[in-house]
């Protein structure tokens, strides 16, 4: 195969205008293409938005007919299209096919005086899917003849001193929640349909609840799943609950790397972005772990940023609340200090961050639903 990294991460939502205003306001995204009402594919909107080199792709059905629609009925906002790069798009689909992905679309070329760009499309046993992007110049539109460009004007929507200055700079992972009793299938499909490895394995038990999970990634480790599956020996918990409220298996968070955890924290928050805390005593047992980052711990402890290591070098993490209706979708940030994999503390702290999520008071005495602000716009089916 010769996948290379990320090229974008597609949603399917209710309303693209709604969900790139969030993307733009919140995270410092910038339009970089769209197309105009109902002139995408089954009468689509859709708007492609970039932070450094993170791109993130929004469409919404105009007529409630077609992939996108159905997909927010069964799901709500969610991601749909997890696309890679390639340099042999018609071959990478060819054998994807063989080692048994569904074929969903035939190679494509689209192409304007600023380039080509083929596109094929395969399936996965979910209602997830992988686009095979192959852009003979990268610089070129993201999909001629489909989206056209939106000159940057510089700067993006929110407030000033916002996160432009700390890019998000790339999808640094993608964590999917598999029914109970699929993770190892799907890390076969993976490896056989996309050719990643299998490189890191943990067993996580929150509140009760046992999850087993499995890492895949490319050579470069630009492209990496983290695959998360709840056991079926104890209680139900937040795994059960995603699959509840998503309707299936599907893309549970996208993490942004930076290189600026903590300014990029500070500054999304001004912008809205609502992070997950973490209990003070974490913060206690940092130096019985023998972990230090370079951070002040109070600096760690004012903003919940999680900390730990590999066999390589450190990481830290935060993961966002859901700001989705269903609240199943949210996000992470991450900053590898040479670290190449996950340590094992910060996969329990985080899981732990989002039970005690999960486990708050959500109901106020007056019936209405306080826990988790809902973005405006998202689909309910």
């Amino acid at each position: 195969m010769t996948l290379l990294a990320v090229d974008h991460v597609g949603l399917s939502v209710g309303d693209a205008v709604q969900a790139a205003h969030y993307f733009r306001s919140a995270y410092g995204f910038h339009i970089e293409a769209e197309t105009g009402p109902g002139a995408g594919p089954d009468g689509t909107r859709s708007f492609v938005l970039r932070h450094g080199d993170v791109r993130l792709m929004v469409t919404s059905s105009l007529n409630g007919n077609g992939p996108t629609a159905d997909f927010v009925r069964r799901h709500g906002d969610g991601v749909r299209d997890v696309a890679f790069s390639s340099t042999d798009a018609v071959g990478d689909f060819e054998r994807a096919v063989a080692a048994g992905a569904e074929a969903v679309q035939e190679p494509v070329v689209h192409e304007d005086e600023s380039g080509r760009v083929t596109v094929a499309v395969i399936g996965t046993d979910s209602d997830l899917v992988h686009s095979l992007v192959q852009r003979d110049n990268p610089d070129g539109s993201f999909l001629p003849g489909v989206h056209r460009p939106v000159p940057h004007q510089g700067g993006s929507a929110g407030p000033a001193g916002d996160a432009t200055a700390h890019h998000l700079h790339t999808v640094d992972h993608l964590a999917l929640c598999l029914r109970p009793d699929t993770l190892d299938r799907s890390v076969s499909f993976y490896e056989r349909a996309l050719g990643l490895r299998h490189t890191y394995d943990e067993t996580i038990v929150v509140g009760g609840q046992t999850m087993n999970s499995k890492v895949v990634q490319n050579d470069s480790r630009r492209i990496t799943f983290t695959m998360v599956e709840p056991r079926t020996d104890g209680p139900r918990g937040q795994l059960h609950d995603f699959l509840d409220n998503f309707g299936g298996p599907g893309v549970q968070h996208i993490a942004f790397g930076t290189d600026a955890i903590a300014d990029a924290v500070r500054a999304l928050a001004v912008r809205g972005v609502d992070f997950l805390s973490t209990p003070s005593a974490y913060y206690t047992a940092l130096a019985e772990r023998g972990i230090d980052v370079g951070m002040e711990t109070e600096t760690l402890r004012e903003l919940s940023l999680l900390v730990d290591r590999d066999d390589w070098g450190h990481l830290i993490q935060i993961f966002t609340r859901s700001p989705y209706a269903r609240r199943t979708l949210f996000f992470e940030l991450i900053q590898r200090v040479e670290a190449r994999t996950f340590g094992s503390g910060n996969i329990k702290a985080l899981y732990e961050a989002v039970e005690r999520e999960r486990t708050r008071t959500g109901v106020d005495e007056t019936g209405t639903d306080t826990a988790t602000p809902a973005l405006a716009g998202t689909a309910q089916a």
